[in-house]
């Protein structure tokens, strides 16, 4: 993402409101200046002493706090209004970008590491509000405080203005090059940090492997692997801060040498008064550390500005399955499917997964896909719910391209049970009512019940016998609940969502065999007027399917009932069968 980019998107958010913009920048300007002109007054103070005017004196002590006070409200007004500008920017940012990456296609989250994406929303969303006081309350502050200097120092010794502008643009440059090694030594780092972070997430998530195989010590071993580059990277990045430290004390240190040199030699030749060099001083002693503070935050903004990179560029990731420009809105589908023709490749991966499938799915209809893996049956399903877009040929349903419907729209008609039920780290309730439940809607007014949808299930006496029922919570990814008990959940959470297709993948592979008898009745007799799609290993799940469909290799080789297959004595089916009796 480049500079220009980053800025924009930057502005994008902070300029939403314009006027509160404007108004934090003239509240930082204005406080800036305010707190800028202490040597003013140290240099009228010193002009007054002599005079022993005590009136006088006292009514510059007066507006001198004046001033100071002035600038201090000024300057908490102005972190306010920022802080106003700034929440809401960041608000807004993360909340466009978590809709960007929810958006983007199947394949981009299958490819993506957790640890690395969190990582960025992280680091970004916190880089954003350093970047936003780095950038207007830092770097302004130093650039009013260099005006304000140059504004009272140029009438008395236009020299001493041009070596401290010389000092800021020797600084400035070699800022340039000592940052750009910082933040590149930071890159390298960061890489690190986020092979080591993914291996932690990767562990936690997968715990209940690491327990199973007896591999902590494997795991603790592979970390400690990781270490070594990260200790190095490490070491580079901290070393650039010993060399910005060395070079930039060097440098402001000749800088104040010999701008003191020159105005002590005024005085000396009585060029200049004692309140002039007093303000003079009172100047460079302000100057100065803020010009190191410059340094500091070019390295911080430079530093968050790697993170915002990061984090802003998550929006240049580009859907591939687009949505029609102008969709066709259906509330019920009728759900008679074909594909015609279809073929498919995967990008970077299996190459003719699928090879010119035709097919017709009547209404009401139960079709089962069977065959060895990777034979194109999970294949077919993703590009039924428009996971990816066909490399050949089209999808239709009720004789209407899947790709005129609008993704969520498409998917809204399908209830799915997956192989493996993932579950959110939420109640039983919650994720049993998460496909029914419509935003500004109560279950009640939609008409559901969880207690048919369990029931219906075989999951309600399993509830019932919980302290908390529908209250219980399941744990992350469902953890707490035998993989049976998930299984069950999932087809709760499908038979809630009301659909007019169904997809059963693998459904009762979890099951034992009582469960998987009861769950079969269950699921035939609610799925008797529905479309509906079965992928399955266990072929005693899809017997009482109207059509059998045997893949091979991305190609229909068999199709019929169970009876009708078990005739043909060469078929994969009987093969298949013949294994699993």
């Amino acid at each position: 993402m480049s500079i220009s980019k980053v800025f924009a998107v930057f502005y994008k958010y902070l300029l939403k409101n314009k006027p509160l913009f404007g108004f934090f920048l003239l509240l930082v300007i204005v406080s800036n200046i305010a707190m800028n002109l202490n040597p003013y007054f140290y240099q009228l103070f010193v002009k007054a002493i002599p005079s022993l005017e005590q009136n006088y004196l006292i009514n510059l002590l007066f507006i001198f706090i004046a001033v100071r006070l002035f600038g201090v409200i000024t300057d908490l007004l102005a972190f306010y209004v920022g802080d106003v500008v700034l929440f809401e920017a960041a608000k807004n940012a993360r909340l466009d970008i978590f809709k960007h990456v929810q958006n983007l296609d199947f394949s981009f989250h299958t490819n993506k590491s957790t640890g690395s994406l969190i990582s960025a929303f992280k680091r970004g969303d916190g880089a954003l509000f350093s970047f936003f006081h780095d950038v207007h309350v830092r770097m302004l502050g130093v650039l009013i405080g260099f005006l304000v200097m140059v504004y009272f120092l140029i009438q008395l010794n236009p020299l001493i203005v041009v070596l401290t502008t010389t000092s800021l643009i020797l600084t400035v440059i070699s800022a340039k090059f000592l940052v750009a090694n910082n933040v590149a030594k930071r890159k390298l780092f960061n890489h690190e940090e986020d092979v080591i972070s993914g291996i932690i997430t990767d562990n936690l998530i997968n715990f209940e492997t690491v327990k199973l195989f007896a591999k902590e010590k494997w795991e603790n071993s592979r970390l400690s692997k990781s270490f070594k580059p990260w200790t190095k990277t490490l070491w580079g990045y901290g070393n650039s801060f010993r060399l910005i430290d060395g070079v930039m004390g060097t440098l402001i240190n000749l800088s104040i040498f010999f701008v003191l040199y020159l105005t002590i030699n005024q005085a000396i030749s009585l060029n200049l008064t004692v309140p002039d060099f007093v303000l003079i001083t009172g100047f460079l002693s302000a100057f100065y550390p803020k010009l190191w503070d410059l340094v500091w935050s070019t390295r911080d903004l430079a530093k968050n500005y790697a993170d915002i990179e990061k984090y802003f560029g998550l929006l240049e990731y580009k859907e591939e399955v687009l949505d029609p420009i102008k969709p066709i809105k259906l509330s019920h589908l009728e759900g008679v499917i074909e594909f015609k023709n279809v073929s498919h490749s995967y990008v970077g991966g299996t190459k003719n997964a699928i090879k010119n499938l035709n097919l017709t799915i009547n209404k009401g209809e139960s079709v089962a896909f069977v065959g060895r893996s990777g034979s194109g049956k999970t294949t077919i399903t993703k590009l039924l719910m428009r996971f990816f877009d066909p490399t050949g040929g089209e999808i239709t349903i009720d004789g209407i391209n899947i790709k005129n419907f609008n993704k969520s729209d498409l998917r809204g008609f399908f209830g799915v049970v997956p192989q493996e039920a993932v579950l959110f780290n939420n109640t039983i309730g919650y994720n049993i009512s998460y496909g029914a439940t419509l935003q500004g809607e109560t279950l009640q007014e939609q008409g559901f019940t969880l207690t048919d949808a369990t029931r219906m299930a075989h999951l309600d006496e399993f509830i019932n016998k919980l302290p908390n029922k529908y209250e219980t919570n399941v744990g992350e990814r469902g953890i707490k609940l035998s993989g049976g008990q998930k299984q069950r959940l999932a087809i709760a959470r499908m038979i809630m969502s009301k659909p007019d297709i169904i997809i059963f993948d693998e459904a009762t592979s979890h099951l034992d065999s009582e469960s998987e008898k009861l769950i079969q009745d269950a699921f035939w007799r609610y799925a008797k007027q529905k479309t509906t799609i079965v992928i399955a290993h266990r072929l005693s799940t899809i017997a009482k399917a109207d059509r059998i469909v045997v893949l091979d290799n991305g190609k229909i080789t068999e199709i019929g009932k169970h009876s009708e297959l078990l005739t043909n004595k060469n078929g994969v089916y009987q093969k298949l069968w013949n294994l699993q009796s």
